[in-house]
């Protein structure tokens, strides 16, 4: 009894750590098992869009492939005789997809995964070390025409206003002109006393006559009608008097009127025009401190591998123009003088009204009276009139308003020459216009699939709970200032998204590199030969040519996204040209002529350019950086400009879809699979229980057999 005893205590012992240990083995290999079936689910992933380099679970049922691996591992062994020591058997499974490709998240992981070693690279030696010896070039290039460009706006604003004013002062005088002649002509002759011969013409002949018509009248007083001697010598002496009052008084009543509007103009003229130079002085102070130019310092600072192409430019010609940007400003004293010349000139005429009234009166009063002290007031209104017009009307250096206009024509020596480089400028720029609108209403050849890529692109934005924004189109503008000023205004943006990915290496830069490598670009010199007249539309302007462009501008039809690509080719050509114009003209010594002829030197060039692009494939960077830029590697910095991330990744998987016929905002790429599995216990059931559940432990024990729960997941 004893050795029995003795025996079952050890029997009980050694087959509760059998057990132990086949349930150990149970749940390793339940656990392997478990992730080898997921995997295996997962690696039916769909095949089209690894051409993208995307992983996504495809067609086949996973349920039934799931199942599959598992039974697959539990069939008897075919050893004969063989004893299984664990003898598995799967409960339940089951398998929950989730985590679709078409998700912002999943997608620009799996960009980052596949772009992670190459994007880097790519970025620091085709963009960052091409760009960085022209940093600080472009940056006083952007900065001077930024400045010059304002200024501009302002100076040819404020020299029309102080025109304008000087053109009510003009129209004002106009309108005196002919008085001088109604009282005496010519002026400053003594009046001597004249017969009544013919009727008077002016004040001073109704003056010299008065006089005689006086006697004759008194001839004549008290005669029968047909005993009258002067009746028409009398008659033509009333006659000419009444034209000469009239002719006075039609010259008088409009140019009060006149003067009374045209001088208030005149003088809120020049007081917005003081107002505009004090902005002008404004505007110069606080263009010294430019926020965008800490994008090109970190660019150009920025320490990478490679070595960068030197450049034999500078921006100090640019930074020296700049610096004579005071010289635009007019002095204070200026508006003072042209104000108290318009001021003159209302009291002028206000003396001038005055003394012709009075001088029309004693007119009136010729014809009837006696005794009109007619001659001091002819030769009053006589010197008071042609004080005037010596003031304002004649030529000479007397002439108010001459010495205003010369003043104003002494700050403008070479507004002459900047207006006939801007004429050329606008001609210039009618030409790319021309090929611009071309482009621009392009071939409708493929327009249903981009209706169709336009609604891919619609169902993504909406699976994101994102927001669908309008692209907007690049142009050319018509003035060359603008042209040229949203030309340096897309470098601030390039060299902005440039030092933002120094900074950091985010999602943006492996998005635009991976857009690079996966999707097609039109081929330029294809799009030159169609608007030479040479070309197919059809091969322009088809989907499948214009990924890339797609992507960038985010246009559903055949032109607007090639148009804004030509577009801001130009614009960026432009920008560097520019930059190269201002050093080339730096002597001209006025500032907006300076800039006037760099930019006419930018849109020569920038046109040129865009030919040589068409034609060799490739220009130069600039013309102290020799280094060939192709079509695609503007495209690149492109996709810099545009940082509107969401929307670019929506436009990829909108062209993903369409190339492949796979949808990815259905597709998965998160697998998580549970199973439930059992093996039958030799020897304690109830004993692996009681441990089991003193233990917290969540497997279970039925029927003699031991169950056990396992989870896996597995992703992309």
């Amino acid at each position: 009894m004893f050795l029995i005893l003795i025996l079952a205590g050890v029997y009980m012992f050694v087959a509760i750590f059998i057990d132990y240990s086949r349930i150990a083995a149970f749940k390793v290999q339940t656990e392997r098992m478990t992730h080898a079936a997921i995997r295996s689910v997962m690696s039916a992933y769909d095949t089209s869009l690894r051409e993208y380099g995307l992983f996504a679970y495809g067609d086949t049922s996973g349920d039934a492939l799931m199942a599959k691996v598992l039974n697959d591992s539990v069939k008897p062994s075919s050893v004969k005789d063989g004893f299984p020591i664990l003898d598995i058997q799967w409960d339940t499974t089951s398998l929950h997809m989730e985590r679709e490709l078409g998700r912002y998240d999943i997608f620009n992981r799996q960009i980052q995964e596949d772009m992670k070693y190459r994007a880097p690279v790519d970025f620091a030696i085709e963009v960052i070390n091409r760009f960085k010896p022209m940093s600080e070039e472009m940056k006083e290039a952007a900065h001077t025409v930024d400045l010059l460009k304002k200024l501009q706006k302002l100076y040819d604003k404020r020299e029309q206003l102080l025109d304008e004013a000087i053109a009510n002062q003009v129209d004002s005088a106009e309108k005196v002109k002919k008085l001088p002649d109604l009282i005496m002509k010519p002026p400053g002759q003594s009046i001597y006393e004249e017969m009544l011969e013919s009727a008077p013409e002016t004040a001073a002949e109704a003056a010299a006559r008065y006089s005689d018509y006086l006697n004759k009248k008194q001839a004549d007083e008290g005669l029968p009608f047909n005993q009258q001697q002067y009746i028409l010598e009398l008659g033509r002496y009333r006659t000419g008097v009444n034209q000469i009052v009239t002719g006075i008084s039609m010259t008088i009543q409009p140019a009060l009127q006149v003067h009374q509007t045209k001088l208030a103009e005149a003088q809120a003229k020049i007081e917005e025009a003081r107002g505009i130079n004090e902005e002008m002085k404004r505007v110069i102070a606080e263009g010294e401190n430019r926020s965008e130019n800490a994008s090109y310092d970190s660019v150009g600072s920025s320490t990478l591998p490679g070595t960068s192409p030197t450049s034999t430019g500078s921006g100090n010609e640019a930074k020296s123009t700049r610096s004579l940007a005071s010289e635009l400003v007019r002095e204070d004293a200026l508006f003072d003088r042209l104000k108290s010349r318009v001021i003159s000139q209302n009291t002028d005429f206000s003396n001038v009204r005055k003394d012709s009234l009075e001088l029309n009166n004693q007119l009136r009063n010729v014809t009837g009276m006696s005794g009109v002290p007619i001659k001091p007031a002819v030769r009053q209104a006589s010197q008071t009139a042609e004080r005037y017009m010596n003031s304002f009307i004649r030529a000479g250096t007397a002439n108010l308003i001459t010495q205003s206009k010369q003043e104003l024509e002494n700050g403008r020596g070479s507004d002459a020459q900047r207006k006939e480089n801007d004429k050329q400028s606008e001609r210039k720029l009618k030409e790319i216009k021309r090929l611009f609108s071309k482009i621009e209403n392009g071939n409708a050849g493929s327009m249903q699939a981009f209706k169709q890529l336009e609604e891919y692109y619609e169902a993504n934005i909406a699976l994101n709970e994102s927001s669908s924004v309008r692209a907007e189109m690049t142009g050319i503008d018509g003035d060359p200032y603008d042209s040229g000023g949203n030309a340096m205004k897309g470098m601030d943006h390039l060299f902005g998204g440039m030092s933002g990915l120094l900074d950091q290496l985010g999602d943006e830069l492996f998005q635009n590199e991976y857009a690079l490598a996966y999707f097609n670009s039109m081929d330029f010199g294809q799009l030159f030969s169609w608007t030479e007249g040479s070309g197919n539309a059809d091969d322009v302007f088809k989907l499948e040519n214009q990924e890339l462009e797609y992507i960038i501008y985010g246009f559903h039809n055949p032109s607007g996204n090639i148009a804004s690509a030509y577009a801001e080719i130009f614009g960026m050509r432009l920008a560097i040209r520019t930059a190269e114009g201002l050093a080339e003209n730096s002597k001209l010594g006025n500032p907006l002529l300076v800039l006037s002829a760099a930019i006419l030197y930018g849109i020569i060039h920038a046109i040129e350019d865009m030919m040589k692009l068409a034609k060799d494939g490739s220009v130069e960077l600039s013309k102290y950086i020799k280094v060939k830029l192709t079509y695609k590697d503007h495209l690149r910095l492109f996709l810099l400009m545009h940082s509107n991330n969401e929307r670019k990744m929506s436009r990829m998987l909108a062209l993903i879809r369409m190339n492949t016929g796979v949808n990815p905002d259905e597709k998965q790429t998160y697998a998580s699979g549970q199973i439930r599995s059992s093996i039958k216990l030799w020897f304690l059931p109830g004993i692996v229980r009681s441990i089991g559940a003193a233990m917290g432990s969540a497997d279970q024990v039925q029927d003699g057999r031991f169950y056990i729960e396992r989870k896996a997941d597995y992703s992309y």
